[in-house]
């Protein structure tokens, strides 16, 4: 009866903390399109089109802001093979990488262009960052100013308010909360929940059926995980939780390999981009 109890009180929990981020999230969003005069959107270069936000896209082409659509995790991808794709013709784009820091004095030459091209008369510039969570946003603004200055964590939605830290004497960057469409907040559809985990945006220690999620990543990208874990699954999530599950020792009584743990340190290699696509 206490188990029971504990998960009921868990998830009543999990809930409340979902209408929360539903109520208040895109509320803050809102605010920093309306605060700032250049917008940039930061996307997961593995991910572009599902990380793109496209309610808050219409927003600031609506009020007339500028936007930079920022490509992160740029150094996870073939960004050549990027570049030659038709579906993904953002403009201005800048592919960039927080870990090598490949990209950033192009995008803060950018963001300077941007500026001048702004006609205001008094004041600082504001440049409001924002993004899917775990697309990397604190991180993109520690490497633009050189320092750690807004805050990181390697849980989704780490950062809990608007952050204003200074670029230049001339700009003020906006950091915020990752935000996720309107539209995808579920706490039960299976799809939502395994697109956010893959995306970072649902913590691998967090997700619920995790062998769930990792089933639909190795459907995706099976050659990725098969090379990574030198494991020929072909495809098969089964076939690779098990395999590696007794690689690493993780087994239970009975000699049965666990799942749970073998499938969270799949999605936990993944989010942490140790596994390319």
């Amino acid at each position: 009866m206490r188990v029971r109890y504990s998960f009921s009180s868990r998830r009543t929990r999990q809930l409340k903390n979902i209408r929360k981020q539903k109520e208040k999230y895109p509320s803050l969003a809102k605010k920093i399109i309306q605060m700032s005069d250049i917008i940039l959107e930061v996307l997961d270069s593995r991910f572009i089109k599902e990380t793109r936000n496209i309610e808050l896209e219409k927003q600031i082409i609506s009020q007339g802001k500028k936007i930079i659509y920022v490509l992160n995790k740029s150094d996870l991808v073939d960004t050549a093979k990027l570049i030659r794709r038709d579906d993904i013709l953002l403009n201005p784009r800048v592919f960039v990488s927080c870990v090598s820091r490949k990209g950033i004095k192009g995008l803060r030459d950018k963001i300077k262009v941007l500026v001048k091209s702004i006609k205001k008369p008094i004041g600082k510039t504001t440049v409001g960052v924002i993004g899917y969570p775990n697309t990397g946003k604190s991180s993109l603004i520690n490497s633009l100013i050189g320092r750690r200055s807004a805050g990181t964590g390697a849980d989704a939605g780490f950062t809990k308010g608007i952050q204003k830290i200074r670029l230049t004497q001339e700009i003020v960057l906006l950091d915020s909360p990752g935000i996720i469409p309107n539209k995808e907040y579920s706490s039960s559809e299976s799809y939502l929940i395994s697109k956010q985990t893959k995306l970072g945006a649902r913590s691998y220690s967090q997700v619920k059926n995790p062998e769930i999620v990792v089933s639909d990543l190795i459907r995706e990208f099976p050659d990725a995980f098969d090379k990574f874990y030198n494991i020929q699954s072909r495809g098969n999530s089964e076939i690779l939780i098990e395999e590696l599950g007794r690689k690493k020792g993780f087994l239970k009584k009975g000699n049965c390999v666990d799942e749970d743990k073998t499938a969270r340190m799949i999605l936990r290699d993944w989010q942490e981009g140790k596994i390319r696509n």
